[in-house]
């Protein structure tokens, strides 16, 4: 028998704001004794009963300020679902900014409302819920106050519907409480924010509001309100499985002395969702297949260090952020593209939850040894095991720790780590982290060094992630001393509406190797710093807030040898009209023990110090028409650089946006064919015909590899939670072939995924 706590919730009084600032404000929730239909029309008898949360505050252009525009929110829920209706007045609804239809799209460049609810009410973790006029649908998780750009690549399962009125649009939602995870008690008290965004105007507005000191707006779940009046909740059962099929055929063409492969894909598989408590669920996967996640972007990579790919997969991003430990793309113990890159997933399961103050995350995945010559950069088979924990011993404060563990049959690797944060004021923190590595057997460095290489798709000097990446990229390195296998890093943040500061320091030694992390730069300690201010000009008829910052950094190896510097003086200006101009002089230099090489070039060992200028540009990207720039100049490693960069976005309408970029650096380095130039040009087309049939297309070419890439993907949802995929992947080889044995169709790949989402 599985339980999970429904909500059952007993008649109260209306909702209304308690005060006009703080944490302190409560919503009440109002039970509803039947559900609603959702569809953006308020004519259940019980909405109109509900008396109207209104008091709106701006974020931005003024803070405090009362809101330019009435918004209306109310509250409600049943046995299954908590409802929201959110009415959205606007003085001119022609201006009302929609163009996104396709889920998990970039909603806010539209007019749109953000819902985030603090389930555990534990004011550090929150589910967001993001929804434009149409309905269309984005959602989000926070982390202990925190998230980036990949908690955006969660999906939640709930209905929603907007409307557009003569008097501005209407929201109407239901999210159903197996959709998020909540207190285990009889009367579960819950956070909530609600920020809505008026794109014409760049005003963006809250309830409760937050004002400026918070930095981050959004995230500062510790200022959000209460809701209350879940009480006399009813337990109930709850799990859920999602079989999949694949078909599909594949062709990899010869490469040299590689022969060809033309393989037919015939997969199933399923995903599986149990309930252990109201705050505790197991996640099972059997056999997965990620054939339906978008490509990466290609980069090229002008340094001596590793690339960084972020997470897409489905199945690695629910509660991500719990698993964060370390300094983000920089050296972090657990990295989920290390499992199942270049070799299958056999099974596994993620437990995630909360227990009290304990936050709860551990998976554990069995790998395929990878197959046939062209794998044969992958990580060996076996077990990647991950177990986190996080605490809230005090207000703001989280204590927490982690194990990794890869096991093979030829041997293990483990790391054991610690780290702490404490909020305070408004945005002020300091934090660190301390972790320890040790491994039996085989060295597993230079076979993720090599799964490196081959996870990013343009070829680059220097990897992450091992001691050789640090031997490659030439600074000066010892063994370390006694207990060398130990990272750590300690920072400080000062933050005001106006003023920052921060300092910090990190050490990475050469010996410190994660097998299931991320480590860009190994025989390391880096001394940090920063002044900055962030003025805003609330009267301004044209600027909205400057951003002025000084950064330095000092890096030695962990001997004392002093390895690199960089000085960075930025500036950014937004205005009112959300349009952004920056620029940046950067200082850099570079010691180097032995050579290292840029793009295959070889730098001789010596002394580097080289100035350059940044300026960039990026219009409001809400508009019909929006472009984004830079030109980068100056000194770049006893030689010249030149990047110019730029794109386009047009927006036909709902149903069609299109857009490019293109990229040219031109280098000039002291090295045997130094001079060259690298181009990069990027195409996307997003088509939408409604909500549930979307498609994407992503057309990429690069000078480096000299290949094109295609990447097509259509989306049908058939049902809430279920999908249709069809995916066609293309790599086309131009230019010259070294080799003439090899094919210019270098891979060719279509694919039919059907997912069906069944509740229990």
């Amino acid at each position: 028998m599985l339980l999970v706590a429904l909500a059952g919730l007993a008649a109260g009084t209306p909702a209304t704001a308690r005060s006009q600032t703080g944490p302190g404000q409560t919503i009440r929730a109002v039970r509803s004794d039947r559900p609603p239909t959702i569809d953006a029309i308020l004519d259940e008898p019980f909405w109109q009963r509900i008396e109207p949360v209104t008091d709106f505050r701006q974020r931005v252009p003024i803070d405090g300020a009362p809101a330019s525009e009435r918004t209306e929110l109310r509250v409600a829920f049943d046995d299954n679902n908590l409802y929201f209706a959110i009415v959205l007045h606007d003085s001119n609804p022609e201006g009302i900014r929609r163009s996104i239809l396709h889920r998990e799209g970039r909603i806010d460049q539209d007019d749109n409302i953000r819902i985030g609810l603090d389930t555990y009410n534990d004011e550090r973790n929150a589910y967001i819920f993001e929804i434009n006029p149409f309905g269309t649908q984005g959602d989000a998780l926070i982390t202990d106050e925190s998230m980036t750009l990949s908690d955006w690549n969660w999906e939640g399962v709930y209905e929603s519907e907007g409307r557009v009125t003569e008097d501005g649009w209407v929201v109407e939602a239901a999210i159903p409480f197996t959709t998020i995870r909540f207190a285990d008690t009889d009367s579960p008290e819950m956070g909530i924010l609600l920020e809505r965004t008026i794109r014409r105007k760049n005003e963006m507005v809250y309830f409760p509001h937050i004002g400026q000191e918070f930095r981050q707006g959004l995230t500062q779940v510790s200022q959000y309100a209460t809701l209350t009046g879940l009480e006399g909740l009813r337990r109930g059962r709850y799990m859920e499985a999602k079989p999949f099929a694949i078909a599909g055929r594949s062709s990899l063409g010869r490469r040299g002395d590689l022969d060809p492969e033309t393989a037919t894909l015939s997969e199933i598989g399923l995903d599986f969702k149990y309930s252990i408590t109201s705050n505790l669920t197991l996640d099972a996967t059997v056999n997965p297949d990620f054939a339906q996640v978008e490509a990466d972007n290609v980069q090229i990579n002008l340094t001596r260090f590793g690339l960084f790919f972020p997470e897409k997969r489905e199945f690695f991003l629910e509660r991500a952020g719990l698993f964060d430990f370390g300094d983000a793309r920089e050296t972090v113990v657990f990295f989920s593209r290390r499992i199942g890159i270049g070799n299958d997933i056999a099974g596994g399961a993620r437990l995630t939850g909360q227990a009290g103050p304990l936050s709860i995350g551990a998976l554990s995945l069995w790998t395929e040894d990878p197959q046939g010559d062209r794998e044969h950069y992958a990580a060996p088979g076996g077990l990647k095991s991950v177990v986190r924990l996080r605490a809230d011993p005090f207000p703001r404060t989280t204590v927490g720790g982690i194990l990794t563990s890869m096991d093979g049959e030829d041997g293990f690797n483990r790391v054991l780590g610690g780290d702490f944060q404490v909020r305070f004021g408004g945005s002020s923190s300091v934090r660190g982290w301390l972790a320890r590595s040790w491994e039996g057997g085989v060295d597993y460095g230079p076979q993720r060094e090599a799964a490196s290489a081959a996870d990013a798709p343009v070829e680059f000097g220097g990897t992450p992630g091992s001691a050789a990446a640090a031997k490659s990229g030439g600074a000066a390195h010892t063994d370390g001393g006694p207990g060398s296998p130990v990272a750590g890093a300690i920072q400080a943040d000062l933050r005001s509406s106006l003023l920052a500061a921060g300092a910090g320091y990190r050490r990475v030694p050469i010996d410190f190797d994660p097998a299931l992390g991320f480590v860009l730069r190994n025989d390391m300690q880096r001394f940090t710093g920063s002044v900055g201010a962030h003025p805003r000009f609330e009267r301004s008829a044209w600027a909205r807030q400057l951003v002025t910052t000084l950064r330095g950094d000092y890096i030695t190896g962990m001997d004392g040898s002093k390895q690199s510097t960089a000085a960075v003086f930025s500036n950014l200006l937004s205005l009112q009209t959300g349009d952004r101009a920056s620029i940046a002089i950067v200082r850099r230099g570079e010691w180097l023990a032995w050579p290292t090489y840029i793009q295959g070039r070889r730098l001789e060992a010596g002394e580097y110090d080289f100035t350059g200028t940044e300026v960039r540009f990026n219009t409001n990207d809400s508009r019909e028409f929006s472009a984004r720039g830079g030109i980068v100049a100056g000194e770049f490693w006893g030689g010249t650089r030149t990047q110019l960069s730029g794109g386009l976005m047009w927006k036909t309408g709902p149903h069609l946006t299109v857009g490019g970029d293109y990229s040219w650096n031109d280098v000039s380095l002291p090295a045997d064919d130094g001079d060259f130039t690298t181009r990069l040009i990027s195409v996307s087309i997003l088509g939408a015909a409604s909500r549930a049939l979307f498609a994407n297309a992503l057309v990429q070419y690069d000078d480096v590899s000299n290949v094109v890439q295609a990447n097509v993907r259509i989306d049908w949802i058939h049902t809430p939670g279920s999908d249709l995929f069809v995916v066609f992947d293309t790599g086309y080889l131009t230019g010259d072939l070294l080799d003439p044995r090899t094919e210019r169709w270098q891979r060719r790949t279509g694919v039919v995924k059907l997912t069906y989402l069944k509740a229990f």
